[in-house]
């Protein structure tokens, strides 16, 4: 209705011809595409489309070009991607010795305001020379002067140097409920923390200026039109620190034409009487044309990487360690009867099968009579065929990340063994259970490009190609599959399903143009892929 409405009152149209229109709903295809007031209104060939323009009508020929609809990345970072676009990236470093001497150059370099951190995100101990973590001795080798925080790949294991640790009183005893702060065999904190202490560091980091906010944001979304995303969620709370902060950025964004996607914000709410106040301001329902406030995000466990994901059975190896838990079931249990009464979706970070198992005890506990939407896991990836029967039965969606296969298949073996890690990361599985999944990034955890996500799926293999034929590769997903979970999928895992994620008549005309054909290109050759053209509700937000 809604959008009807917003049809109407527009009268600007848009006509694509002369291409190749994949709707992603079914195998037609056609030529040409016409929408007006934002809504496509008909698909078919170049004459059928030509009729319906009038002299106003933006006509672009496409020259034989693929059409698709827009990505929905489910999963995101928004401002700390754009910053990460001009802090130093960790990703490719191979040695605790090489971070020292980028660390070293890179500050040398960007001249940091006095009072400002130096931030890095990006490191993996699995490819480290050390095999270890970094930690403050290594970090203060870099500067004793400036504080440092220096995040893992995944964001839930973070090294400080001892200037950081002095500014926020992290010493013996220092204790965060849900988190842990490693020390040596005198009792001292190494630098080395995990899981609520990183959030807990990332909400005590002097406040940033909203001038870098709305940097970070024009990095960002200026970077995701140009690889095609037209909408996105994500969760920004711990880099800004407070909802206000967020609505201010976002709707100011809105309100002065600065904001070329779609946005939902996430929300990581971390106890249940935040949550309830949350609500009762009004800030759960609150949304514009293209920015909203979007599902309440709960994280239940950690990450395989650092064997903080909670598992039913301990870790292969590493006897007696069953991972940690954020929160407790009771706990889960309010936040999840809050949100839904809130009329809320609720989407559990949960990536163990144990934290899986929790998260379905508390909406089988909740489920309403008639259950008014569905909610959804994060991650999803440590499985169980039960946890799978349960999540098909109650409606609850997998919202996965494709790219975590690509650092993670090494790991998952010996975390995990055979019978385990054959459940895990099965994404084929998931949907022959009849669970809806949707893609996201975890940008900038993984690289924003949807496009390593679907080379991901498809290959399952690293970027050097091992393993060769694929981790497990019955669970591999072919082309359509992967352009499915991206598009079709995530809409409807954010709820977003009825507007977008296809191209058919009655839903928004958010569409990308390649310069080259996914289709016809080899899995290796998807990371080539150029945007030529994106358009948002009907209106061009980035043509090359």
């Amino acid at each position: 209705m809604a959008e009807a409405a917003k049809a109407a009152q527009r009268t600007d149209s848009i006509a694509l011809i002369n291409g190749i229109v994949y709707p992603m709903a079914g195998e037609s295809r056609s030529s040409a595409l016409f929408a007006r007031g934002g809504i496509i209104k008909s698909l078919g060939s170049d004459k059928d489309i030509l009729s319906m323009c009038d002299g106003k009508t933006v006509v672009l020929d496409m020259k034989g070009k693929a059409v698709l609809p827009g990505f929905t990345d489910t999963h995101n970072h928004l401002l700390a991607t754009g910053r990460s676009l001009e802090t130093l990236d960790l990703r490719g470093t191979h040695s605790i010795a090489a971070m020292i001497k980028d660390g070293r150059e890179y500050l040398s370099a960007s001249g940091l305001p006095e009072g400002e951190w130096f931030q890095a995100r990006g490191w993996n101990q699995e490819h480290l020379a050390e095999k270890r973590y970094p930690n403050k001795n290594d970090l203060d080798k870099i500067t004793k002067d400036v504080p440092m925080f220096f995040e893992r790949s995944c964001g839930h294991i973070a090294a400080l140097n001892s200037k950081a640790m002095e500014l926020l009183n992290i010493g013996p005893g220092f204790k965060i409920a849900g988190g842990v702060v490693s020390t040596d065999e005198n009792g001292e904190p190494t630098g080395v923390i995990s899981e609520a202490v990183v959030s807990w560091v990332r909400t005590n980091i002097p406040v940033y200026s909203q001038e870098a906010l709305a940097r970070w944001y024009m990095n960002a979304t200026d970077e995701m039109v140009r690889l095609g995303i037209t909408s996105v969620q994500t969760d920004d709370l711990e880099i800004t620190g407070s909802a206000e902060k967020i609505f201010s950025l976002y709707e100011t964004m809105e309100a002065n034409g600065k904001m070329p996607l779609r946005i939902a914000q996430q929300w990581q709410i971390r106890d249940v009487a935040s949550l309830e106040s949350f609500i009762s301001n009004g800030y759960s329902t609150r949304k514009g044309e293209y920015f909203k406030s979007g599902p309440l995000k709960v994280h239940v466990d950690g990450t395989l990487g650092a064997r903080t994901a909670a598992l039913r059975e301990e870790y292969s190896d590493d006897p007696g360690n069953r991972g940690v838990y954020t929160h407790s079931q009771n706990e889960l249990l309010k936040f999840f009867q809050i949100a839904q009464n809130a009329s809320m979706q609720v989407a559990f970070y949960a990536i163990g099968d144990g934290a899986i198992e929790r998260c379905l005890n508390v909406i089988e506990r909740s489920q309403p009579a008639k259950n008014q939407f569905r909610h959804r896991i994060v991650h999803c990836q440590v499985g169980a065929e039960d946890l799978y029967e349960r999540m098909s039965k109650l409606g609850v969606m997998a919202d996965i990340q494709p790219a975590f296969v690509i650092s993670d298949w090494p790991i998952v073996l010996p975390r995990l063994g055979a019978e385990r890690a054959r459940l895990s990361y099965s994404w084929k599985l998931l949907s022959q259970f009849g669970i809806k999944v949707g893609a996201g990034s975890d940008a900038p955890s993984e690289q924003l490009n949807p496009f390593n996500g679907i080379r991901a799926a498809i290959m399952r293999q690293d970027m050097s190609g091992k393993p060769e034929h694929g981790w497990m590769p019955s669970q591999r997903l072919t082309a359509e599959e992967a352009f499915s979970l991206c598009t079709k999928g995530s809409a409807e895992v954010c709820g977003e399903g009825k507007m977008c994620g296809t191209l058919e008549p009655g839903k928004s005309a958010d569409m990308v143009a390649y310069i080259n054909d996914p289709f016809t290109l080899k899995p290796e050759e998807l990371l080539d892929v150029k945007v030529g053209l994106t358009v948002v509700d009907g209106r061009i937000s980035y043509i090359r």
